[in-house]
């Protein structure tokens, strides 16, 4: 075994404590409990990726390895270091994270590629036990994280974090899925021409070096190669323009009405805050199918994800003037049900967004780090139930700073969150939700074994590869995994009508709120 990582320096940020203040590593094995590490990377089977190949194999269970003795790990990650010298492991250049490989001919195929503050550690190990106490003990020595080793037992049976049935995916999807960040296609692509190691790249050919696109040619649509490196070192772009002023107005009637038709009846303030984070099937709104589908949106997306990819969910996200809701940190990936983490959020804003109504903050370089693991939140008003732990120390805290109709986009690892909305203004926007068609959903598979699984019903609902928005129809997904969506027909005149009344009458209400939030001020 080789591991390639220099001794860990003097903490560089100015919050850190010196290394030498930090209390001694314990071994890898205690850093994290079977529990921690079922959540982190998941089962007894991992997905194995590259060469355009997958399959599944065994591998000995979190609870198997702790039996053994924490010696069993720890020895071989330890022990073994520095006796391979001449044969330091070569990882593909194109990813960061933890994923398996089919074609490791030592029989080394578990991947560790991490970048916490700057420092690059990389590993491979024979077992997906080695690779997360690896993951574990480098966060420990080059940024300090956690503050605190997770302990699930520590408080009882009470401090287990358990799945939240709105948002979260069956713990049965957990081991058939893989947490890894996939460069870009131009990326990958320029990376081939100076002669790069791609490694092969998730769903690809496998070590011939392409960008990842059907036609291999790299080329950008929207983005330059500025914000593609940018996107690939901070995990997040912000201030993408996307609508112009007439497409601006018409997308924030029709959020209005969506906005109006489902708060106006509400019959406090708590059910209209609840209510304005929601929005029943949203793949099936105009406003929704029209912005997914806008040339620059697509434009924008294929840059980072390539030309196969669906918009497989979409969620209206409006923080009311006075609205305390908070989004704990998190990853997307930990609640989506895909194989692979190779899907993006576009935010796309129809009020102009700042930390001061609320706008989302990001955490830079974090989906670089993979999967981390996650515990019960503290926050009293809040969507999600689980949060992750002193983001401080894994990298510079971003807020989002938004003009109407431009949009944020970031990567399903990279770790985010929002406060409440202190402010008079309300913060209103979109999220559109996209995945490129070399991941799957291995819930499909899943549903013909146990129909009563379900998603969590903010996710997307009932079979989410079932009904998505192809923008490129069946060149979407040559495969035909990812189905497309049965929009529903018929005169749409009346419920048109309908709306255009409750905005009617929910106008004046809306225009009262904000006047009593600014009195309250």
């Amino acid at each position: 075994l080789e591991e390639r990582v220099q001794p860990p320096p003097t903490l560089a940020h100015p919050s850190e404590p010196p290394t030498s203040m930090l209390p001694p590593s314990p071994p890898p094995s205690t850093l994290l409990p079977s529990s921690a590490v079922g959540r982190l990377c998941g089962g007894a089977v991992w997905r194995l990726c590259g060469g355009g190949a997958s399959s599944s194999v065994p591998a000995s269970s979190p609870s198997a390895a702790a039996a053994a003795g924490t010696s069993s790990v720890q020895g071989r990650v330890e022990s073994a270091a520095g006796a391979q010298e001449a044969e330091a492991p070569v990882l593909g250049a194109d990813r960061w994270g933890l994923w398996e490989e089919d074609n490791a001919s030592d029989g080394r195929r578990f991947c560790v590629r991490l970048c916490a503050r700057g420092e690059e550690v990389s590993g491979r190990f024979a077992c997906r036990e080695e690779a997360l106490a690896f993951q574990a003990s480098r966060l420990r020595a080059c940024v300090g994280w956690p503050r605190r080793p997770f302990d699930a037992d520590e408080a009882g049976a009470s401090s287990v974090v358990e799945r939240d049935p709105l948002w979260d995916h069956p713990e049965e999807l957990e081991p058939l899925k893989e947490y890894s960040f996939l460069l870009p296609p131009s990326a990958r692509a320029r990376q081939c021409a100076d002669g790069g190691n791609s490694g092969g790249t998730f769903g690809g050919s496998g070590g011939g070096g392409k960008s990842g696109r059907s036609e291999g040619d790299g080329v950008n649509r929207a983005l330059s190669m500025e914000q593609v490196d940018s996107f690939e070192v901070r995990g997040f772009l912000l201030g993408l323009p996307v609508l112009e002023p007439a497409e601006l107005e018409r997308a924030c009637t029709d959020f209005d009405l969506l906005l109006n038709e489902r708060t106006h009846r509400c019959p406090s303030d708590d059910a209209k805050f609840r209510a304005a984070h929601t929005l029943s099937r949203p793949l099936h709104q105009d406003l929704v199918a029209r912005l997914a589908q806008h040339e620059q949106v697509l434009a924008i997306v294929e840059d980072i994800l390539g030309p196969r990819f669906v918009c497989w969910s979409a969620h209206l996200f409006c923080k009311l003037p006075g609205d305390p809701t908070q989004h704990p940190w998190h990853q997307d990936a930990g609640f989506w049900p895909l194989s692979a983490s190779r899907a993006l959020t576009l935010w796309l804003a129809l009020d102009d967004v700042d930390a001061s109504n609320a706008g989302v903050t990001f955490v830079e370089g974090s989906h670089r780090l993979g999967r981390l693991p996650w515990q019960r939140t503290a926050a009293t008003h809040c969507l999600l139930t689980q949060e992750i732990p002193d983001v401080d120390l894994l990298g510079r805290a971003v807020p989002s700073v938004l003009r109407a109709g431009e949009a944020s986009v970031h990567c399903d690892l990279t770790v985010h969150g929002s406060a409440g909305n202190t402010s008079t203004r309300r913060r209103a926007g979109i999220a559109l939700r996209f995945v490129a068609t070399d991941a799957d959903c291995p819930w499909a598979g899943l549903f013909v074994l146990s129909p009563w699984l379900g998603l969590g019903p903010m996710i997307n609902g009932y079979r989410m590869n079932g009904g998505c928005i192809l923008p490129r129809g069946r060149a979407s997904d040559p495969r035909g995994h990812w189905k497309a969506l049965k929009r529903r027909g018929g005169d749409n005149t009346a419920r048109a009508a309908r709306k255009a009344a409750a905005v009617a009458a929910a106008s004046g209400e809306l225009q009262q709120a904000a006047a009593a939030a600014a009195a309250a001020a």
